[in-house]
């Protein structure tokens, strides 16, 4: 009776030796231990799967991840192991700040893949996301919430089997990867190509105020993403009449705005117009009218560029104060009689300054630089 027990002895010892080996491979086909991603402090698949060298030629782990990251996005990660001749598969990745603390959470889409039962930063394979039989490769997809705040470069660690699906840990191949993700730059450009002069000789200066002084501006989006740019400016206001701008996409454009927004991609540049213009008050001056291009995205993101128009008096208003008056006649009595060019007195510019440049300006005397201008259109 005790020989039988010592022959039998044996033969449980193997059977349950069997059976606990048997269940920790068959327990792997439903997620892999934690920590076991290949991330800093971390081990990877290859403490049970030996055998074969780590990411050994003829196979390979790619992850697609977002190239950046807006905090709260969601967005979908692709994890593809590929090694020909293997039949069944495995993985599980996290993401990690670069003080190595999780960062973003994962959720599964689908059956073939879930959280670890023990630590909600991974995310790894389910027994369905196996693919047992599939050959050569094979692939899984989920979600990933970013950060609700910039926690600066994420990188996000895999570790993947890909088996021969015989039931044990020979054969096995281990590969492991990492890529990154960043927060997105924002910056935004702003260029002056020129000034289209409406009257006078200069680029900038007009003598109709309400017609005002069209330049082209250049937009472009520096930063590494779509983004939209708002495109604002300044405006002089005053008792003595108003400057403002007004953007529009094209010359024709019928109602252009005070504001203009461009959902521009990375890298890309639009062609805008923008129109300083005053109203029947403007005083004849100098006007320096900002316009300003935001990033929405970031608004510490900004470009500046000044507009320098010149509203230059009608010929009658001889001082520049916004009116014809009595101190324009002043100006050509004193130069009375005199002839040449260059001479102020000279508003119908026949080069002399005689009685017929009297009578011009008295005929416009009281009225404004506004008003003259309303008058010629």
């Amino acid at each position: 009776m005790n020989n039988r027990k010592k022959n039998i002895t044996p033969i449980y010892l193997v059977l349950f030796l069997f059976i606990v080996s048997s269940s920790s491979v068959f327990a792997f086909s439903f997620g892999p231990p934690k920590e076991t991603t290949g991330a800093p402090s971390e081990n990877n698949c290859t403490r049970c799967h030996t055998g074969n060298a780590l990411n050994a030629a003829g196979g390979s782990l790619v992850l697609t991840v977002p190239k950046t990251y807006e905090p709260g996005k969601v967005y979908d990660i692709i994890v593809k192991l590929s090694r020909n001749g293997q039949k069944r598969w495995g993985f599980q990745m996290t993401a990690l700040n670069g003080n190595n603390v999780r960062a973003g959470s994962f959720t599964a889409i689908d059956a073939n893949t879930k959280l670890n039962n023990f630590d909600s930063k991974y995310i790894e394979h389910t027994a369905l996301g196996t693919g047992q039989g599939t050959p050569n490769m094979h692939s899984w997809m989920f979600r990933w919430t970013a950060p609700t705040n910039d926690v600066g470069q994420i990188t996000f660690y895999a570790a993947g089997n890909a088996a021969n699906n015989i039931g044990g840990a020979a054969g096995d191949y281990i590969y492991t990867q990492s890529a990154t993700s960043e927060v997105p730059f924002h910056g935004v450009s702003l260029e002056r190509i020129g000034g289209h002069t409406i009257e006078g000789t200069h680029i900038g200066t007009t003598t109709d105020s309400m017609e005002g002084v069209t330049y082209t501006l250049t937009v472009t989006n520096t930063g590494d993403t779509e983004d939209t740019i708002l495109l604002s400016s300044s405006a002089e206001f005053g008792i003595e009449g108003s400057v403002l701008g007004k953007f529009s996409l094209s010359e024709d454009q019928e109602t252009p705005t005070s504001q203009l927004e461009l959902v521009l991609a990375s890298d890309t540049s639009k062609t805008v117009y923008f129109t300083a213009v005053g109203d029947f008050f403007t005083k004849p001056g100098d006007y320096a009218i900002v316009v300003t291009a935001t990033s929405k995205s970031d608004e510490t993101k900004t470009a500046e560029l000044t507009t320098k128009t010149t509203i230059s008096p009608v010929p009658w208003d001889l001082n520049a104060d916004g009116t014809v008056n009595i101190l324009d006649l002043v100006q050509v009595t004193n130069q009375f009689g005199e002839s040449g060019e260059g001479l102020s007195g000279d508003v119908n510019m026949d080069g002399h300054v005689n009685i017929l440049d009297l009578v011009e300006v008295a005929s416009y005397i009281g009225k404004t630089h506004g008003e003259i201008v309303q008058e010629k259109q």
